[in-house]
């Protein structure tokens, strides 16, 4: 029975700012096979199957008829026929060897209601529906499918797609059944199969479920993600109760309501999984505008490139001037920012104390974090002239809001360490769009170093690999609920700057190659400027891997730029410090 054929109550699908459709779309597309699909006889009825129910009751019509009865004497309710004579609850098991007394004649029986011949208006064919979930199936989207459906539509829907699922449908193929994870796709049918002994369709049968199919529901429940579509879970007790009892809430789960209505086993399931209600006019057209939502974020990644660079850099450090958080400029300054985009004051939402409760863990825990921490081991160097002068470096203890710092709720800034003034310290800013400056918001994370030794090539690639993973996918995601949705990192730059002053109006001596060992890259055919700049424009965040191939990129790029003749030897250190293949 579908939902629509019971009492229904008007629901509002929820959002929570994001369409049901929409998250769930994206969450399949990160993560495939994650979500299992329950499949209830709403989505059969679609196709012309007859629910189990219907079939009970054509039946106990066919035992009428065969005893002698009027078919008007039974009319349309022939269960309460049945009731009147003083039977039992009518049951396949009682019903259908008055019919049929051999297996065989009971498949044949059963085969005109889900599978009839063509003299009978067969086949029944799978709708759109059935054949856009076998497309998720065959993209690897979907690879479990759970339905209470007697029929074989989803089995057929995915043949057409090349794929020859695991069917199990009884408790006595559970023991045998190879592992969910490792089969392409499995499709559980809880009630049974027509063709197959045991089916459940009475109230009685519904209860309860053996005990292997309990313990595979309890795990698939609490290991996966669900969508379910075509059930009303009013009748199937068994199932609902395995659902309520699940503890874990690990993977989301969505609820299509047939036209925005749910019965009263919905509501209290819903409730009680904390899932989200997506409104939809049938599984036909819900199943082919979730599969066209994957196909188009296939095709973004598909269509996504490498990152393209960009002739200007626009969000340099300041050479003559500190940041806010920095007394003095260091001997030695490491930046990397990302702009995300597009977004507006009124786009943007405020920064609150819980944003930044969780910037800091974040930070806490980044690998940016451990970057700096290991440079700071090495013994401090006065950012005042003269450069190798003793310094006393302030310890690396843990993030904390940057002194003196105009924090707002437009903008958050977060020291590690001290004021640059010797040793190694760090200032992360979270600069969103105000009334002065639109358009994006930005993350950056600056690095100070003023150290006795110049930084070695290994550790300064590896600082920005890891400073730009986190300014385009850590903190990106630490504040993603004040992002517009369809907001994204746009550009990504890395600098490299060893200023003549100190931020103070005071010269000193001070040159990039003493900063930063270059050896590798051989001797450049001019002088090396004290600012080295490279920006790239990106289509979404970084992973390691790719943040390495930008600064890979990006050396190359700034190197050549500053009148290096041949980086090859030079370049093939830096792919090997970031762990990456030579290249070609």
């Amino acid at each position: 029975m579908t939902a629509a054929d019971q009492p229904a109550h008007s629901v509002i699908a929820p959002t929570a700012g994001i369409d049901g459709r929409v998250a769930l779309a994206t969450s399949m597309h990160a993560a495939p096979g994650v979500y299992a699909v329950l499949v209830g006889s709403g989505m059969s009825s679609a196709a012309g199957v007859p629910t189990g129910w219907q079939v009970v009751q054509d039946l106990i019509r066919k035992v009428g008829i065969a005893e002698g009865v009027d078919p008007s004497d039974i009319g349309d309710t022939p269960e309460e026929w049945w009731a009147g004579l003083g039977r039992p609850e009518p049951q396949y098991d009682t019903i259908l060897p008055a019919l049929a007394s051999t297996d065989a004649a009971r498949q044949s029986l059963l085969r005109t209601y889900f599978d009839p011949p063509p003299e009978a208006g067969g086949p029944i064919l799978p709708t759109v529906g059935h054949n856009a979930l076998a497309e998720l199936c065959r993209s690897g989207r979907v690879k479990l499918i759970l339905t209470t459906n007697f029929d074989r539509l989803i089995e057929r829907a995915l043949d057409a797609v090349g794929i020859t699922p695991q069917v199990i449908s009884s408790s006595a193929a559970i023991a045998g059944m190879t592992p969910l994870p490792h089969a392409p796709v499995t499709v559980l049918k809880v009630h049974g199969d027509y063709a197959m002994p045991g089916l459940r369709n009475t109230p009685e049968e519904l209860r309860t479920y053996d005990p292997e199919w309990d313990r595979l529901l309890d795990r698939i429940f609490d290991e996966y993600g669900l969508l379910t579509i075509g059930w009303s879970a009013e009748y199937d007790t068994a199932l609902a109760d395995a659902l309520s009892r699940c503890p874990s809430r690990r993977y989301p789960m969505f609820w299509a309501a047939h036209e925005g209505t749910l019965t009263e086993g919905a509501r209290r399931l819903i409730g009680s999984r904390g899932a989200a209600v997506v409104d939809v006019k049938g599984a036909d057209e819900f199943f082919v505008d979730l599969q066209q939502r994957i196909s188009r974020l296939d095709e973004i990644a598909a269509r996504r490139q490498r990152p393209t660079p960009l002739r200007n850099a626009i969000f340099q450090p300041d050479p003559t001037s500190a940041p806010q958080g920095w007394g003095v400029l260091p001997l030695l300054q490491l930046r990397a920012v990302a702009a995300v985009s597009p977004v507006t004051l009124d786009t943007v939402g405020l920064i609150r104390p819980q944003h930044r409760d969780a910037l800091v863990s974040a930070l806490r825990a980044a690998a940016a974090t451990m970057a700096v921490r290991s440079i700071g081991s090495n013994p401090p160097a006065s950012a005042a002239a003269p450069p190798v002068s003793p310094a006393t470096a302030e310890p690396l203890v843990d993030w904390s809001h940057t002194p003196h710092a105009h924090q707002s709720t437009d903008y958050a800034s977060y020291r590690l360490g001290g004021d640059a003034s010797g040793g190694v310290s760090s200032l992360v800013t979270v600069q969103c769009p105000n009334y002065a400056n639109s358009g994006s918001v930005l993350f950056k994370i600056d690095i100070g170093v003023s150290i006795e030794r110049a930084l070695w090539l290994g550790e300064t690639v590896r600082a920005l690999r890891d400073a730009l993973v986190l300014v385009t996918s850590v903190l990106p995601g630490v504040f993603a609920e004040i992002l517009p949705t369809d907001a994204e990192v746009q550009q990504a730059e890395i600098h490299l700057l060893a200023p003549s002053v100190d931020g103070n109006n005071k010269n000193r001596p001070n040159d990039l190659l003493q900063r930063v060992d270059l050896a590798l890259f051989g001797t450049p055919t001019r002088t090396v400027g004290p600012l080295l700049a490279f920006a790239t424009q990106l289509s979404g965040p970084l992973t390691e891997h790719e943040a390495a191939e930008v600064v890979a990129t990006g050396f190359d790029y700034m190197t050549l730029a500053s009148g290096y003749l041949d980086t090859r030897v030079g370049m093939g250190s830096v792919r090997y410090e970031l762990g990456l293949p030579a290249s070609v």
